[in-house]
């Protein structure tokens, strides 16, 4: 017999992030997961039924009844009796309800087991589970180590799986029913992805100093517009070098030269461009710090955790970091650091434009080294 179970699964940057967290704490306890993660939360089931066909009617209705619900993340926590290490979620009213008319109406021909019918349901979604008792304790320890994360975030679509493969999928926005095909669908994900622009202000996440408590000696860089494995790159933006393995074994060896594991580096995009180049992920793992990386014009990969921006707190400065200076709110009137024009347009956007409040992080306007905070802020004064 099938077996279903109805779930809501994170996209986009909260996806990337909590599927990163998931992946460092199986490498540094050693866990092994039964399936590979996919981060999400169980609203009803693990169950069966004899009728589907019900089942996807039932689904669909009470989904179309619904708009955009909300919830927060709120730190971590534990099922001490199963051993579950877990991300807390705070669900709204509305949420609550439609989890439970969805269990009560599917009672009658679904074997639901009884914490779905349970009104204190813990809504959750899980970090690491079946662990043995050392290790849950050694998790738990580590995870509570990391500090507390909060947010708030949308339940863009539910998910009705069926033998852990998507059967179909709802979508608030587009307000209809996809087929497995579409529920995958990139194309799609980008409609649903500009109908939530349409009702909901992007929301720009913001990082401060006591973001980075957990690295210790930890120092702030910027730089971006590497193109590595690039050769036109070095014509068309006249790079001091003869071949692109010398272009290559300069910024990694600069790179590298300048930042610790400990430091946090924010990258502004564009790490390698070109035919024959090597992946994004293959460039980070020659790289040392801990790399925030802002999404650049040929930055493509489902492995990375990009932002488009991040407002940056720092003593008594705000930042706004972006690729393309193009992209910067309307209501954004303070400093703002990018990359995007390399040394193409040198009167407009220099390293510091003083009257517009910009710094232009290009390799090729750092002399092809992260510059740190410590030097801008002096460059700004």
């Amino acid at each position: 017999m099938a077996h279903y179970l109805i779930e809501f699964r994170f996209l986009g940057n909260s996806k990337h992030e909590i599927k990163s967290l998931i992946w460092e704490v199986n490498k540094k306890f050693h866990i092994r997961p039964p399936h590979r993660p996919i981060p999400h939360i169980s609203l009803v089931g693990p169950f069966y039924t004899r009728d589907e066909k019900r089942l996807v009617n039932d689904f669909k209705e009470l989904c179309s009844k619904q708009s955009l619900m909300e919830f927060k993340i709120e730190g971590y926590d534990t099922f001490e009796n199963t051993r579950v290490v877990y991300i807390n979620i705070n669900p709204s009213k509305e949420l609550k309800k439609f989890r439970w008319e969805l269990s009560n109406s599917l009672k009658d021909y679904c074997n639901l087991k009884p914490i779905d019918l349970n009104r204190s349901f813990s809504f959750h979604a899980t970090i690491a589970m079946k662990l043995s008792p050392n290790k849950f304790e050694d998790v738990k320890k580590y995870i509570k180590s990391r500090g507390e994360i909060n947010f708030e975030h949308r339940l863009t679509r539910v998910t009705l799986i069926k033998n852990q493969k998507i059967l179909c999928e709802y979508d608030f926005l587009l307000k209809r029913l996809l087929n497995r095909r579409e529920a995958k669908s990139q194309s799609i994900l980008k409609e649903t992805f500009r109908k939530m622009h349409e009702f909901i202000p992007e929301e720009i996440p913001e990082i401060t100093e006591k973001s980075f408590s957990l690295f210790r000696k930890k120092r702030i860089f910027f730089i971006g517009d590497l193109h590595l494995d690039h050769a036109n790159i070095i014509k068309y933006c006249n790079r001091p070098f003869k071949t692109t393995k010398e272009m290559n074994d300069t910024i990694i060896k600069n790179w590298n030269n300048s930042i610790n594991k400990c430091d946090v580096v924010y990258f502004l995009g564009d790490m390698s461009y070109g035919v024959g180049s090597r992946k994004t992920s293959y460039w980070l793992n020659v790289l040392n710090g801990n790399i925030i990386f802002i999404k650049g014009s040929h930055d493509r990969s489902r492995k990375i955790n990009f932002y488009n921006k991040v407002i940056l707190n720092y003593k008594d400065k705000k930042f706004l970091l972006v690729h393309d200076p193009k992209d910067i709110p309307k209501d954004w009137h303070g400093w703002v650091i990018h990359g995007h024009h390399h040394n193409n347009y040198p009167r407009e956007f220099p390293l510091i434009n003083k009257k517009n409040k910009t710094i232009n992080v290009s390799a090729e306007m750092l002399n092809y080294k992260p510059l740190s905070i410590k030097e801008l802020l002096k460059l700004i004064k």
